[in-house]
């Protein structure tokens, strides 16, 4: 039987950066991903099942974008790795055919790797054609020694002529190398590794004579956009109005939705209240457990949806690539590479897809460093809380302009949570994980209107991982949390129940550590909760207060009022501090060590962020009282 009938085919995606891999993807697939993650592999990579014309199954993994696979550093080899492995049947390799001498050399690479069955998607043709190139494809495939098919991935052309091709060569099993390729050794040595590359960008420009009939006209378009966004000027501003921008959709346009959430949670638990025959305590435990923790989450589902369709948007259209570079700069004062801005800014939404997305820079030094500072960024979680803070110790008088205070406080909380994930970035750097800073290697693809139906599929993949990998921790948690707030019941009459819990005595247990910094031991109860979910510490307050109410709204009011005739300001500074650096979302600590693939570093980031935390709130409370 061939291979192209066996149902465990797995076919490889490989390719450049910006060549339209992930769009290629979507459409072969249609696409129903899922994350797998290979031995020896350290990144996750992508897979989904398709059909071949001959009616079987084959299972297409999208590996991991990269411009060579002779890097300098180990964990520039990632796609190296992974096409080794004895699970890859076949390859499809996407290149952008706007960029033809760059395709010619990733292929000629590609190829001398593995022997493996493989087909060509010269993707992007229709660009390619419009600016003027044209390309015998004949030459080219006898040049090289596999099918090239071109292709338009976000327009679905030439896509059954890619099916069929794949089908034809892994029936074939088998691909003659070029005589130039030879037999595949070892690169021991840098000089060797740059002899290799040379050799292949001269074979490149060989193959490129006979197979380019005609040159394309250069991107003008492009270059004219470039010269404002690329301006050392005018670009800051430029980008500074898109953040803006971005940060106030986010913002507003997510009320909404997240107001309607909340209220379907509400009304769900109310439905479960009004049955009768189920018992009060399971009642407590699906309306007080279950849907507060996975309510308390899914609310900001919103802000982080819409946060990502407008990067991927931007990302797409061309945009983040020229951020990137034009940051680059000012954070290589501070020790951090220019591609942690995505992640950082991601981050603004919920570490977690922040986290997450920190994959994409190369240097795994550089994936530490800015995995360890993502949780000093102001994520959505924490808005509940400073709110609630700020509305009840900031008055709300106008300062200028009519600018007014609150407002002002909530963004000196954004800033002092960025400019100290800076500073610990730094001082990461300077003493923890020297070395020298690798230049950034990134393509400025040309401008171009986004695929929706791509935007849209990154965001169905996103949401999944979100409620996957966070709300099923926080939804474990809540019922633990719900267990040791509930039991051990107390006797009759009594008017503060929740003092006889287990919770309480967590609290009074670490009341002496939290006395110095101004909390007791209510405070340090609301505490405990608050490492399944930032955002859980509201709801944790009014329980520990008494404060209930069918509106959220004014049940928020009503606990505004009790903390601040109880509570001192010099305790609610100190709380607010709290929050800006403690390390509060255990799904946070979670991913990083799953991403870092290290329990000790995911140590180091709890025991740090504790001890900023512990420290700025005790200069806080000190200073204020």
């Amino acid at each position: 039987m061939s291979e192209a009938l066996n149902p465990n085919l797995k076919v490889a995606l490989v390719g450049t950066p910006n060549a339209g891999k992930t769009a290629l993807f979507n459409v072969l697939t249609a696409s129903h991903q899922r994350v797998a993650n290979y031995a020896g592999v350290t990144v996750d990579s992508v897979e989904a099942d398709f059909k071949l014309p001959n009616g079987s199954t084959a299972t297409l993994i999208d590996l991991p974008g990269a411009y060579s696979l002779r890097p300098y550093t180990d964990d520039e080899g990632i796609l190296a790795d992974a096409l080794g492995h004895d699970e890859l049947g076949a390859m499809v390799i996407v290149v952008d055919a706007t960029q033809p001498e760059r395709a010619i050399r990733f292929l000629l690479e590609v190829l001398d790797h593995t022997d493996r069955p493989a087909v060509v998607a010269f993707n992007m043709s229709d660009i390619a054609k419009e600016r003027g190139s044209l390309f015998d494809f004949a030459v080219l495939e006898k040049e090289l020694g596999v099918p090239i098919v071109p292709t338009v991935a976000v327009k679905k052309k030439g896509i059954p002529e890619l099916r069929a091709a794949l089908e034809r060569a892994v029936a074939e099993q088998r691909r003659k190398k070029d005589a130039f390729f030879g037999e595949k050794k070892a690169s021991p040595t840098r000089a060797e590794i740059s002899s290799e590359i040379l050799s292949f960008y001269k074979k490149a420009d060989t193959i490129l004579k006979g197979a380019l009939t005609r040159k394309g006209n250069p991107d003008y378009q492009s270059e004219k956009f470039d010269r404002w966004v690329l301006h050392p000027v005018w670009g800051f501003l430029i980008l500074t109005a898109v953040l803006g921008v971005t940060f106030q959709l986010m913002f507003n346009l997510a009320e909404y939705p997240m107001h309607a959430i909340e209220t379907l949670f509400e009304w769900i638990g109310n439905w479960i209240k009004h049955f009768g025959f189920i018992p009060v305590g399971v009642k407590s435990f699906l309306v007080d457990g279950m849907l507060a923790g996975v309510g308390g989450t899914i609310v900001f589902l919103p802000q982080i949806l819409i946060l990502f369709s407008l990067i991927l948007f931007l990302e797409d259209f061309g945009f983040m690539a020229r951020a990137v570079f034009l940051l680059d700069h000012w954070m290589g004062k501070v020790g951090l590479h220019g591609r942690a801005f995505l992640p950082l800014l991601s981050s603004y939404a919920c570490a977690v897809p922040g986290i997450l997305s920190v994959k994409t820079i190369e240097s795994r030094r550089d994936r530490i460093v800015t995995t360890m500072i993502i949780p000093l960024m102001t994520c959505s979680a924490r808005i509940p809380v400073y709110t609630l803070l700020i509305s009840a110790f900031i008055p709300n008088r106008e300062v200028v302009w009519g600018i007014r205070l609150q407002g002002l406080v909530m963004l000196a909380l954004y800033a002092v949570g960025t400019i100290f994930a800076f500073l610990m970035g730094a001082i990461f750097r300077r003493f923890l994980l020297k070395g020298n800073r690798p230049p950034l290697l990134i393509e400025l693809p040309s401008y171009k209107w986004p695929s929706v139906s791509s935007v849209i599929r990154g965001l169905i993949y996103r949401a999944q991982l979100f409620i996957r990998r966070v709300g099923t921790i926080i939804l474990g948690l809540s019922m633990v949390i719900w267990f040791m707030v509930s039991f051990p019941k107390a006797p009759e009459g009594t008017a503060h129940p929740i003092e006889y819990s287990y919770a309480a005595s967590v609290g009074h247990f670490f009341e002496p550590v939290l006395k110095p910094i101004g909390f007791d031991w209510k405070i340090g109860m609301a505490l405990v909760p608050t490492f399944a979910a930032r955002e859980v510490m509201v709801s944790a307050l009014s329980t520990v207060y008494a404060v209930d109410d069918s509106d959220d709204t004014k049940k928020t009011e009503k606990l505004s009022s009790v903390i601040k005739g109880e509570w001192s300001l010099a305790t609610g500074l100190s709380l607010l501090v709290w929050v800006i650096f403690a390390p509060q979302c255990i799904s946070t600590l979670a991913t990083a060590r799953r991403e870092l693939q290290s329990t000790k570093w995911m140590i180091l980031m709890v025991v740090y962020l504790f001890a900023l935390a512990y420290l700025a709130s005790w200069i806080t409370f000190r200073l204020a009282s």
